[in-house]
């Protein structure tokens, strides 16, 4: 999940995904739910039909769609969803997506995000680079496998330091405030997702191929001490969960350039308010240009400070105007411990399972609040396998909106990937789990409001990055099951 849900056309392969409620007083039964049309012929969705023999009431389900964004046009669009339930008439749900268009002059050494409104150009990106022996599997490296040792991450994370902003709005307007992107997120959401992007095209790349992924997205950063350190794991079968581990670890090192710019106003939106132009004036360009220092390393769900500077500019028909700040901004996407139940021995071929709860603030994340999901690791070779995680009441969740997200892996499925490997299941599975939150602001709340909500950040992670080498491994294990 991106956040706030932008789908970007430089990744080519996206999924859809959707949270579908039932809001009666009793169960549905025969549910089934298909996704109709999407509003772009550029967006290409592979049809499926989901079906559920019963969904209880007030439950949550999640359900996605695969589809090809190549062609897509940056701007909204709309999907329409049909639901149907016995004894009910099939209902349609049309909702928003947002799509942006991320692309790399190598030229300039600019990303340049395009959305309806305007364009974001990102240069100048200073970033504290990954240490040596996250790469090379260093001996203080990937101990969390039990085996020492570590197979190279293709690419680790770079955590973002600073960078220029130059928004070019689309028209130029008049008055104090132009259109935020999409109506809804600030300018700095695009600046995450051209980190994330950038970084994920190149992990999408060396899993399968330059087919998958836009090569005019990539670059160099301005490379600044200290170094990150973190673990280098093997993925399953042809190596995606390897990437997935990649792709986790980025975006929550990118989620710092969301800290660094505030949840509440970003640096452009303060920035107008600050510089109000004169009568007759029209904007024509706006620059923001921030640096900060993290005095710890940027990990998922902690309130993690950054130590910022951003200078304003607001170019107009007739003159420039600055406004500069500096401040300290924490991070806000913060959780408490992840509590995790798995059984300690599993017979072959029972399913391995694992239910999880994620603390907020004086009690859990449940039902649609959270996305989360597992990585189940094989005991011999470290083969990784993904499982969604939910609290809907069905499969292994044993109670819908009762805090305890719950998932379990086909053991004979998974088998047939392994034995391909060389590997059986019998040993010690290691459990790792993961959640991001959601932006759950409903439709039609005023931009200015619906912009200091945004969802798609790691609150739980099972990955922690640190700038000290001589901590413990940084990716840990929350469970282990025995098969025999």
């Amino acid at each position: 999940m991106l956040p706030d849900g932008i789908f970007d056309n430089a990744i080519y392969n996206l999924r859809i995904a959707a949270h579908f409620t039932n809001m009666s007083s009793g169960p549905l039964t025969n549910v089934t739910v298909y996704l109709e049309s999407v509003g772009d012929p550029g967006i290409v969705p592979v049809a499926q039909t989901f079906t559920f023999a019963t969904i209880p009431a007030g439950a949550s389900v999640i359900v996605g769609w695969n589809a090809n964004f190549q062609n897509a046009t940056p701007g909204k669009r709309l999907v329409s969803f049909i639901a149907k339930a016995d004894g009910f008439d099939a209902r349609r749900s049309i909702q928003q997506i947002f799509v942006s268009q991320t692309r790399y002059s190598p030229i300039t050494n600019t990303y340049t995000c395009t959305v309806e409104e305007g364009a974001l150009t990102v240069s100048k990106i200073s970033a504290i680079s990954p240490a040596a022996n996250w790469s090379n599997g260093g001996s203080d490296c990937c101990k969390c496998g039990g085996r020492g040792g570590g197979s190279p991450m293709p690419f680790p994370p770079y955590i973002p330091t600073g960078a220029t902003m130059v928004w070019t709005p689309n028209p130029a307007y008049s008055g104090v405030h132009g259109d935020l992107p999409f109506s809804d997120p600030w300018w700095k959401i695009l600046a995450i997702i051209v980190a994330i992007v950038a970084a994920i095209v190149a992990i999408v790349a060396a899993a399968v191929g330059a087919g998958q992924a836009n090569f005019s997205v990539g670059g160099t950063f301005d490379e600044t001490q200290p170094s990150v350190h973190c673990c280098t794991l093997k993925g399953a079968g042809s190596g995606k969960p390897a990437f997935t581990v990649a792709g986790v670890a980025s975006a929550i090192a990118s989620g710092a350039i969301a800290v660094a710019c505030s949840d509440t106003a970003d640096p452009f939106f303060r920035g107008q308010a600050a510089t109000p132009p004169a009568p007759g004036e029209m904007t024509v360009g706006e620059q923001v240009v921030v640096n900060w220092e993290l005095p710890e390393a940027p990990n998922a769900g902690v309130p993690y400070p950054a130590d910022v500077k951003w200078t304003y500019t607001r170019f107009t028909t007739s003159q420039t105007y600055s406004f500069s700040v500096t401040e300290t901004q924490t991070n806000v996407h913060v959780a408490g411990d992840v509590e995790v139940d798995t059984p300690s021995v599993v017979h072959a071929f029972e399913p391995l399972w694992v239910k999880a709860k994620f603390q907020k603030g004086g009690g859990y994340f449940s039902g649609a609040e959270l996305y989360a999901f597992a990585l189940f690791q094989a005991p011999l070779n470290g083969l990784y396998f993904v499982v969604n995680l939910s609290d809907d009441g069905l499969g292994f969740d044993t109670a819908a909106n009762d805090g305890i997200f719950s998932g379990g892996l086909n053991l004979e499925l998974a088998r047939r990937l392994l034995l391909e490997d060389g590997e059986d299941v019998y040993g010690v599975w290691r459990v790792f789990v993961f959640g991001q939150d959601v932006n759950l602001t409903k439709p039609g709340t005023p931009p200015e409001i619906a912009a200091q909500h945004i969802g798609g950040f790691f609150v739980a992670s099972a990955i922690t990055l640190t700038f000290d080498p001589s901590l413990p491994c940084p990716m840990k294990a929350q469970a282990s099951i025995t098969v025999v």
